[in-house]
């Protein structure tokens, strides 16, 4: 089971609660068939913390919805001794930004919040989007991490 922490940052809660990050966490990295000996941070925070970290980090002065900092690579988690836990990284989700992307695709804030949670997890095992391809790729692996899940569920 990955140790998870989950902090806020100038919101007064999170969409998410723990035993639905672990799971994500977890379904996530054995769908990707590395260890799940991990420690992981999720952030759940406002727009103006969005917005530094956007700025410090990737030079760009506006929020973003997502941001990933990795701590190992695919290949480190792999070579990782079993049970010996790794550090895998962080993930900082703006709230504000999951509830106006919920409004806008017609779906929960918790469904938003998982979706973008599963997309920072990607990115600290390797994905990337930068091209169609590997945007596709990304895509297909996020909808795959969250098969299954109540968050992503939809009834006919």
């Amino acid at each position: 089971m990955p140790s998870v922490t989950v902090k806020r940052m100038g919101v007064p809660r999170a969409p998410l609660t723990r035993k639905e990050i672990e799971t994500i966490v977890g379904d996530l990295l054995r769908r990707e068939r590395l260890p799940e000996s991990v420690e992981a941070s999720i952030v759940f925070a406002d727009n103006e913390t969005m917005r530094a970290l956007n700025r410090e980090y990737r030079g760009v002065d506006a929020p973003t919805d997502v941001l990933a900092f990795s701590q190992a690579t695919p290949e480190a988690l792999r070579a990782a001794p079993p049970g010996e836990e790794t550090a895998l990284g962080d993930v900082v989700i703006s709230v504000q930004m999951a509830r106006e992307q919920a409004r806008e695709f017609g779906h929960s804030v918790k469904q938003e919040a998982a979706l973008l949670l599963a997309h920072g997890l990607l990115h600290l095992v390797g994905y990337d989007h930068g091209e169609p391809e590997k945007a596709e790729r990304m895509r297909l692996a996020e909808r795959a991490a969250l098969a299954g899940t109540a968050y992503l569920d939809r009834s006919p």
